[in-house]
């Protein structure tokens, strides 16, 4: 299996830390901004970017890093025309032991060739296929949701979008202790990922992440076998199937580790997307009418697959803010393979460097009234999103670009197309607005985001 950039040597260096000659400081001894970064890291990038400018140092999640600051640079670092900026070794650190040959834990010419296992998956026809599973599963767990006392919208999403990748990643009904096993490993791995002591110890936090791993690794690794030798239109039955260049089957290994990262992408992310709109159309009622009017004008049981480009306008403009304010992935990593220069700054080989959809897509220079509420924005005579091609980067860009935006965009209409018409969701009495959100790993209210179901 032959690859365009065969020299994988980077891997093993060390991360680069002398930094000293970039504007700007590192913060605290040892622990840098890590703790605000993590409770606020809006309110940190902009103190560095008002004080120092879009390219500068500064110690972040424990690490002394590169910072740069605005679109530009997240299309500098994503599409990567020089082969420079490795995602493998931006994400190696807390990622890469839980990931590991994941599609993000890939770099060059080796993840071109790992892309393409999954491009069947995500074609149209296949795509196609996948709307009436999603809308049976969710057709299966609404009715309970509406008797729930205590109603809280982040849990049972997250259980409804990994009921929904199970079927559709699977080919799998999976419920009761099955799916709790499934859904709590990913919790476990998760967590893990922010852990501060990265020991795969008895009683540490990344032991239960490496436990999750370890089962998950099992799990999907024991069912290729048979997705080989099924007519299942499920993704892990496409991957199962997809042949190197040479003709060879990839193996289970490798099919595994896909499938793991490809699940925590898919159900984690959206979840996050969802319980953030659904905070937003408890809060603005007008929105939540507008896209209850929209799906009911195509006087339909469900929308099809045919229904999610043009025909569900509003809902694409609300998607595209949840994602504007909080982008799935917040931060963009890359380490350099070789020395480089940003904007006349030398950037040595080695170096972490951090681009920001998060702060990028608040940016006062390119939004207007950038932390409000607006899907309007993005519609028709404002459009301010095409201002620059990367002012809005909520799933990166170039080689990287996630492979399931389509997919996303896909479950995130179709959940929001079967729940409004029956519930018009509603904030508990003395709720206060906002909610405090947690950020990393994925933006969520902390908590959980308590709600009333009204039925319509």
């Amino acid at each position: 299996m032959s690859t365009s950039h065969a020299d994988y040597s980077y891997v093993k260096a060390k991360d680069n830390k002398k930094l000293d000659h970039l504007p700007g400081k590192y913060g605290l001894p040892l622990i840098g901004y890590t703790f605000p970064f993590l409770v606020e890291p809006y309110n940190v990038l902009d103190q560095i970017y008002k004080s120092y400018g879009p390219i500068c140092k500064a110690s972040l999640t424990f690490n002394r890093m590169a910072v740069a600051l605005g679109p530009d640079y997240i299309k500098l670092l994503t599409l990567d025309q020089e082969q420079i900026f490795s995602p493998r070794m931006g994400y190696d650190g807390p990622l890469g032991d839980f990931f590991a040959g994941g599609l993000l834990m890939r770099d060059f010419g080796e993840h071109k060739v790992h892309r393409r296992i999954m491009q069947t998956a995500f074609k149209n026809d296949a795509m196609r296929g996948y709307v009436e599973d999603i809308h049976g599963v969710i057709e299966k767990s609404l009715p309970a949701w509406g008797e729930q006392k205590d109603f809280k919208f982040y849990p049972h999403v997250k259980e409804l979008l990994l009921d929904i990748a199970s079927k559709v990643f699977l080919g799998m009904d999976m419920e009761g202790p099955e799916t709790n096993k499934l859904n709590q490993d990913f919790l476990d791995m998760m967590s893990a990922t922010v852990s501060l002591i990265r020991k795969d110890w008895p009683g540490l936090l990344y032991r239960r992440g490496m436990n999750g791993r370890r089962a998950l690794e099992k799990f999907f690794i024991d069912i290729v076998p048979e997705k080989r030798q099924s007519s299942g239109r499920d993704m892990a039955s496409f991957f199962s199937k997809e042949t190197d260049e040479d003709g060879n089957l990839f193996s289970e290994q490798v099919v595994g580790d896909h499938l793991i990262f490809l699940m925590l992408a898919a159900h984690d992310t959206t979840t996050s997307a969802l319980t953030m709109t659904a905070s937003f159309l408890a809060r603005h009622q007008d929105w939540q009418d507008r896209i209850r009017d929209e799906v009911a004008s195509l006087n339909k049981s469900h929308i099809d697959f045919d229904d999610l480009g043009d025909n569900l306008k509003d809902t694409e403009m609300l998607f595209k803010e949840v994602l504007r304010l909080h982008p799935p992935v917040p931060q963009l990593m890359r380490r350099t393979v070789r020395d480089t220069e940003i904007d006349g700054h030398h950037i040595p080989a080695h170096t972490l460097v951090q681009a920001s959809p998060l702060y990028t897509h608040r940016m006062e220079e390119w939004w207007t009234n950038p932390h409000n509420f607006d899907p309007d924005r993005f519609g028709p005579g404002r459009e301010e999103h095409k201002k620059h091609p990367f002012m809005w980067a909520p799933f990166g860009g170039g080689a990287h670009k996630c492979i399931g935006l389509h997919f996303a965009g896909m479950v995130f209409k179709c959940v929001l197309a079967d729940i409004l018409p029956k519930y018009r969701l509603k904030f508990i009495d003395g709720y206060q607005y906002p909610a405090k959100v947690q950020h990393f790993p994925f933006a969520k209210p902390l908590d959980d985001m308590p709600l009333i179901l009204e039925k319509l």
